[in-house]
């Protein structure tokens, strides 16, 4: 059962970091948003044809004030995906991120077909 006020955090933060890391890197700036079932499991994504990072960070992503970009870079204050994580973590679901630096990147959140 999902808390709607949450979810509006969620959404908010996960579109506004695919939309940060996009809107200055492209001339095509592009962000798509979808799901499919995959076993028991709803997996929803975003995914953005932006900056990217490199794998190795991945790690750091969910992580308060860890930052792979400087601030003068990008704004924020590296607590958008932390908050993500812990409220969609909450809600029994999986988060994580594939990227390749300079490309993009993707970030997978999962449920079980119970909560979706």
């Amino acid at each position: 059962n999902v808390d709607e006020e949450q979810f509006t955090v969620f959404l908010r933060q996960i579109l506004d970091n695919a939309w940060k890391f996009t809107s200055r890197t492209s001339e095509d700036p592009q962000v798509e948003v979808g799901s499919y079932d995959q076993d028991d499991r709803v997996v929803f994504y975003v995914k953005d044809n932006g900056v990217g990072f490199d794998m190795k960070y991945a790690k750091r992503l969910f992580r308060a004030f860890q930052r792979l970009h400087y601030q003068s870079e990008y704004d924020g204050q590296g607590i958008g995906l932390a908050l993500a994580r812990r409220i969609w973590t909450r809600h029994g679901g999986d988060i994580w991120a594939q990227s390749d630096e300079g490309k993009g990147a993707t970030f997978y959140y999962s449920l079980p077909m119970s909560n979706a």
